[in-house]
């Protein structure tokens, strides 16, 4: 009985600590274009429970949206930044978009 209860939690302790340490690190960055300009996007999870959106165009208007969150448009260079808590079972879902 005792022993079951310790592999029991022990199993809980592994598990919880895989989802918090395979979410910390889930992030991608990167050059998109919108007609043939390249606007950076930042987007992924932030300590497995914050997903985010971050954009930024010299050029264009923007925005940023992270699961539901809207970042509203923003003129060139003014950072559109989302974020939206999350549970750690949900996917994160993030968006960028242009205009001009």
């Amino acid at each position: 009985m005792m022993k079951k209860s310790i592999k029991r939690a022990l199993g809980t302790v592994s598990l919880a600590s895989m989802m918090l340490l395979g979410g910390v690190s889930a992030a991608y960055a990167g050059t998109v274009y919108y007609k043939g300009t390249p606007v950076s996007w930042d987007h992924g999870r932030f300590l497995g429970v914050v997903s985010y959106s971050d954009v930024m165009s010299g050029h264009f208007d923007h925005r940023a949206t992270a699961n539901t969150t809207n970042s509203g448009w923003q003129r060139p260079g003014v950072r559109a930044y989302a974020s939206q808590k999350i549970s750690p079972w949900t996917t994160a879902r993030a968006y960028w978009d242009c205009r001009g």
